[in-house]
This record gives C-alpha cells, structure tokens and sequence, in this order.
C-alpha cells in the first residue's frame, strides 16, 4: 500500500485480504500486524500499521485500533466492528476485500474512459498547434512572396482557416487543462461530492451514475446480510455509503418499510432498487434463505451492466472525437489547398 492519509479501494482490498490470510492461518493479529509493519517499506502506511499495533498491544479491538489511525471509510470500520461481535471477522474481512477490489476495477475502468477523451483532446491541440503555429504561417509568407495574385475568396479562407485553427487549439488546451484540474480536484473530499452530484444530474452520465449507485447497494447488501448484520442496520450503513442522492432516499424508505415488517425483498421492490426478474428472483430466495448469495449474483450482473455502459460510452466518445478531429484537421488542410490551387491555376 502506498502512503497516503486516506487509503484507495485496491489498497484497502489488499489490507482487507492481509488481514483475512492471517485470521486464516491461525496467527494472532497483533502478531500478524506486526509481520505485515516489518515487510511494509512505505513510511505512512507502515506508520498506520504501527498505530494499529499499539493499540493492538494496549488490548484496544481491531476496529478502535483502526479507527484511531484516520485512514479507513466508516463503512470498512463498521464492518470490521460487526465482524468482531459476530465471531466473523475473517468471513468479513474476505467479504471486504472483493468489495473494494471490485470498487477498484470499476474506478479503474471510469478513469479509462476519461483518460482517452483527454488524450484525444490533447492530440487535437497539439496537432492543431502545429498547424496554424508552423505549417499554415509558412504557405502564408510563401503566398505573400509570390507574384501571383492570390484570389480573394481563396485568401479569405486561409485567413479563416488560421483563425478556426487557433481557436480549436485553445479551446482544446482549456478543455484538457479544465479536465485536468477537475480530476484533481476529485481526489479532494469536496470536490468528490460536488462532481458526484453533477454526474447524477448530467444527461450524459447519469444513467451510467444511476447503475453504479444501485450496484453498489446491492454489493454491500450481500456483504453485510453474508456477515450476520441486522437487515435495518444493513440499510442504514449502505445508505450512509451510498452517494447518489435517490438512491439514497430510495434505501432511507426502503428502511422504514422494513421496520413497518415489510420484508427486505417486498421493500426493495417497491422503492424500485430492483426490478423485474431479478425482484421475483430475491423474493424467491429471501424465502430460501439464499438471499445474500443471490444478491451477490446480482452485484455481479451490475458490474456488467456498468462496464458495458462505460464501454458504449468510450465508443461514442471516440467515434465523435475521431470525426471532430479529422474535419477539424480537414478543413485546415483545405484553408492551405484552395489558395494554392489559385496559383496554380494563374500560373497555367
């Protein structure tokens, strides 16, 4: 794990399944805490883990000894606490490890799609930049040497073409500056919950935003039911998880419909965070008591969902950036050819 204040989702898989080996193999966890401190090179995290181990020693429990370091999310410190009460802590702490490897590899997979937009911006300006900084000024001063009068019409549209050219190019380097700084700035805890609210909201991204925030409900649904947690408890902690505002409203009424002895299953059904087939298939199986394995089915076919989502919308992305660029480019080229087919055209 790198060092940081707040660890990442793969890292915290990687903790989460550290923790799990050595609850497996019989070791303690001050002396499993203590093997990893030794191995670990990184001075924060090592310095997490020796927190950890302190209060370990102190006979403080895991989830105040991790709680003390300010570097796990409340939803791990909960998990880990209610693993502690039940006897079931390395069932949660495997539980907890697909969790956020799963969260990882759906960040990984956003951060793809971003990433080429980005690129493609950054080639069009570059590109662009060259053009209208080198290639167009040089036909210019060529055009201006020659005796030949260039027509009128032809000279315009060079002029033109320069001018579009440096415009694409700086709103290109703004776009990928702008890109930049936001993707920063979503590594802030504010920023992260002002551009969450705007993806909820965006035309383009919101239904994308929409299966992210109910595939995760239904992912910590399956880990917490797995681990013992009351159903109402359950719900309250993925309400406080989740980021997306209905969804979020959704799981509150879908929490006091439990408590008015609705069943989990009927509840979800009727706030709409499942739907058709797979509503029947949770009513069926919170009756076979196999509700968390399916629930778990169905975190799975989200995670689908939300890939071939992000991967429809990269296609788009890339088809529409690839056609921008080569008309963009195309109509430089042609702001260079129609004043020279104008000289040739005198000459002969």
């Amino acid at each position: 794990m790198k060092g940081q204040n707040r660890f990442s989702s793969e890292e915290l898989a990687g903790f989460c399944n550290q923790i799990a080996i050595i609850l497996k193999s019989g070791i303690s966890l001050y002396d499993g805490i203590y093997i990893l401190k030794e191995e670990v090179e990184d001075k924060k995290t090592k310095h997490v883990l020796l927190c950890i181990e302190d209060k370990l020693k102190q006979n403080e429990s895991f989830h105040n000894a991790m709680k003390e370091t300010n570097a796990f999310p409340g939803y791990l410190l909960s998990m880990v606490n209610i693993g502690e009460h039940t006897g079931k802590l390395e069932t949660v702490m495997n539980s907890m490890a697909y969790y956020y490897q799963r969260e990882a590899d759906m960040k990984d997979s956003i951060r793809n799609v971003i990433a080429y937009p980005m690129l493609m911006f950054a080639m069009i300006a570059i590109i662009l930049l060259v053009l209208v900084g080198k290639i167009l000024p040089m036909f210019q001063r060529v055009f201006e040497n020659l005796s030949v009068d260039v027509a009128s019409s032809s000279t315009k549209f060079m002029n033109f073409g320069v001018w579009a050219g440096k415009i694409v190019a700086i709103v290109s380097l703004v776009v990928l500056v702008v890109g930049i700084g936001l993707i920063l700035w979503y590594r802030t805890k504010k920023g992260e919950e002002i551009l969450n609210k705007f993806s909820c909201n965006f035309f383009v991204t919101k239904k994308t935003s929409h299966l992210l925030a109910v595939g995760k409900f239904i992912s910590s649904m399956s880990v917490m039911i797995s681990s013992g947690m009351d159903q109402e408890e359950a719900l309250e902690l993925a309400q406080e998880a989740n980021h997306h505002p209905q969804i979020k409203e959704n799981i509150k009424q879908c929490r006091q419909l439990v408590k008015d002895n609705k069943s989990l299953a009927e509840a979800m059904k009727e706030e709409k965070l499942i739907t058709g087939m797979q509503g029947r298939i949770v009513s069926l199986a919170a009756k076979s008591g196999m509700l968390e394995d399916v629930l778990g089915d169905i975190s799975s076919q989200y995670d689908e969902s939300i890939s071939e989502q992000l991967t429809h919308m990269c296609n788009k992305l890339e088809i529409t950036l690839v056609i921008s660029l080569s008309l963009i480019i195309g109509c430089v080229l042609l702001s260079i050819m129609f004043p020279l087919i104008s000289i040739i055209s005198a000459i002969g």
